[in-house]
């Protein structure tokens, strides 16, 4: 029996393909590679948009975008450019034209808004419209500075005292014999450009006493609004792995997103981001806040759970249970779309 090749697996294989690559629906682009080419419609001069990219130019799934698209191809409808494909002329005003933009890919912790970096013209026939999805290609080192709001001074001027924050992650054994075992960030704070002094500790710990961290022992963070974003995409990523710590004090910035306590590349494990995630949550120590101004010198030895939780009854750190929060949509980056690095 011959198939039909109309209906064969290759040619909905290829519908497949081709409406992943446009975005039109897939009956549209398997009723458009059944039909010759010499039969179809030829497409009307000026730019040639795909089903993606016109919701895209009307504002659908953008956030914090203050541009129009719509009045940025018009003014563009009447100029000639290189086709970016072939490198001849386009003239928007008689050829058929197809943009592509390239565009920061919204990321709640990363980047607040969806922006246009770049715009790219070609002959329709050469390629299609479409749109190439940049995400950050470097993530933020240590340390983090956080700043915290100390009133005003006798003149009236506000006062704000700003900590260095660096992270790292500990994988200690379960509190029970066989529990499993504990995921713990210790954020160690420093006082920006001054050299350490009581007096700020005891701030910065009243500062974490009212954001929700208990005054003795260890305490349920979720209800206080503090969450933690984990990003690790296993052993030798290109990306390193991040931890963004988020606050419910913790000001938004226009320019850097949600309010971060820590936002920066940690020196994460496998065993650790699964303990992580398996839990739901991570111990978060924060400190120095006691009568000494700095921790211990071999805290970074710590490998038993004692030893942490002697830091919280010593009364050198606050601790806390923070919950994980696993990206919602807003954080996913488009999976089936053209993906292009940037560097800041």
């Amino acid at each position: 029996m011959t198939k039909n090749p109309n209906t064969s697996n290759d040619l909905a294989g290829r519908a497949r393909a081709l409406a992943g690559k446009t975005g039109i629906p897939y009956t549209t682009a398997l009723e458009s590679l059944r039909t010759p080419r010499a039969e179809q419609p030829a497409p009307a001069p000026g730019f040639v948009l795909t089903p993606e990219v016109e919701r895209f130019v009307d504002g659908q799934g953008q956030i914090n975008v203050e541009y129009d698209l719509r009045a940025f191809l018009a003014e563009r409808a009447a100029r000639r450019y290189d086709c970016h494909e072939c490198g001849e002329t386009v003239r928007t005003a008689t050829d058929p034209t197809s943009v592509q933009f390239t565009v920061s890919v919204f990321d709640p912790d990363l980047n607040p808004g969806t922006h246009v970096m770049m715009t790219q013209y070609a002959h329709a026939a050469c390629r299609p419209s479409a749109i190439r999805w940049a995400m950050p290609a470097e993530i933020p080192r240590q340390p983090h500075t956080a700043a915290l709001d100390a009133g005003t001074d006798e003149d009236g001027e506000r006062q704000i005292v700003r900590y260095d924050i660096t992270a790292i992650a500990h994988l200690v054994p379960g509190d029970t014999p066989d529990g499993p075992p504990l995921p713990v960030l210790l954020l160690e704070a420093e006082v920006e450009n001054y050299e350490p002094h009581p007096g700020l500790v005891e701030f910065f710990d009243s500062n974490l006493i009212e954001d929700g961290f208990t005054a003795g022992g260890i305490g349920d963070m979720g209800p206080h609004g503090w969450s933690l974003r984990l990003e690790h995409l296993g052993t030798g990523p290109l990306m390193p792995s991040w931890v963004a710590v988020r606050a419910a004090t913790a000001p938004a910035d226009a320019d850097a997103g949600h309010g971060h306590f820590f936002l920066g590349d940690v020196e994460l494990t496998d065993a650790w981001a699964s303990a992580a995630r398996d839990r739901g949550q991570v111990l978060l120590l924060v400190g120095p806040v006691g009568p000494h101004t700095e921790l211990p010198d071999h805290v970074h030895l710590f490998n038993e759970a004692e030893d942490f939780l002697g830091l919280v009854d010593g009364g050198l750190v606050r601790g806390g249970w923070c919950p994980v929060d696993a990206p919602a949509a807003g954080h996913v980056r488009p999976p089936a779309s053209e993906r292009a690095l940037t560097r800041a």
